[in-house]
């Protein structure tokens, strides 16, 4: 035993020292682990927040420059009317300043920083919601797929779903638009067909999690769609620029040539006036 203690213990000061690395070079990612968990609404809630402070520390530093600015030159043409000199304002920022003035321009530049990162991650919200609604629409498409199959069932098939959830020989349902349905999924939306619940939010009322049952399916779906129409609308956006500047182009065009056609004299009024004066 004796013969190993020297090899495992040398691998344990090897493992302790990477756990300690890795905690060491981990600080950074660690506190901001936290921030990653953050919903994105609340991530865009923070950044809306550090950027009214940063603006109110902005507007601090820019008063605080203006009045040492101010001040310096009140002292100064103080000293000048002693002197009998007129008062001179000057535009240098006064050495006091420098530090508030350096710190200002770091300031500003974080904020266009946060400004930014706000822009994207409403860009990114945005385009959430408009997926969630997509999917809602590609399940109520599904749903009333659903509800079709229902319908068309016979009584004692549709009667075992009615109460037990599965198909009477005892098997999972199987739907045509969504797949197998777990029995508590399949009983929960026979009933409210039953019921006649045909519309997505009174079913999501009694299933709230009804979206994440099928939520793989659903988004994979639905990103495409929103991306598609994203994309289309952003063409439309271009080809509409793009039309823009050529009607501004022919108008200019046309306007030139009108302007040269004015320019250039007519040549039988040319040959009348020449024979009205003639030299």
């Amino acid at each position: 035993m004796a013969k190993h203690e020297g090899p495992v213990k040398a691998q344990n000061e090897v493992e302790a020292d990477a756990v300690a690395n890795t905690e060491a070079s981990g600080d950074v990612s660690s506190e901001s682990a936290p921030i990653a968990e953050l919903s994105l609404e609340e991530r865009v809630s923070n950044l809306e927040d550090e950027t009214t402070e940063n603006k109110k520390e902005i507007d601090r530093l820019t008063a605080s420059v203006a009045k040492t600015k101010a001040d310096v030159n009140a002292a100064r043409n103080e000293v000048r009317a002693k002197m009998g000199l007129a008062p001179e304002e000057t535009e240098e920022d006064p050495q006091s300043a420098l530090s508030n003035k350096d710190r200002l321009k770091k300031l500003q530049d974080e904020q266009k920083n946060l400004e930014k990162q706000k822009e994207e991650l409403v860009s990114q919200q945005e385009k959430e919601q408009l997926i969630r609604a997509e999917k809602e629409k590609i399940l109520q498409s599904k749903l009333n797929e659903l509800f079709e199959e229902f319908k068309g069932m016979n009584a004692g098939d549709l009667e075992s779903i009615f109460t037990t959830g599965k198909t009477p020989e005892g098997r999972v349902f199987e739907s045509r638009s969504l797949g197998s349905l777990e029995p508590e999924v399949a009983l929960s939306l026979a009933k409210a067909f039953k019921e006649g619940m045909a519309v997505l939010p009174k079913i999501l009322e009694v299933l709230p999690d009804l979206l994440k049952q099928f939520d793989e399916q659903l988004t994979e779906q639905a990103t495409k769609n929103v991306e598609a129409e994203l994309e289309s609308e952003k063409q439309k956006m271009i080809e509409g620029q793009d039309a823009q500047k050529q009607k501004v182009l022919e108008d200019e065009t046309q306007f030139s040539d009108e302007v040269k056609e004015e320019a250039v004299p007519d040549e039988d009024a040319v040959k009348d006036g020449a024979l009205e004066n003639p030299q």
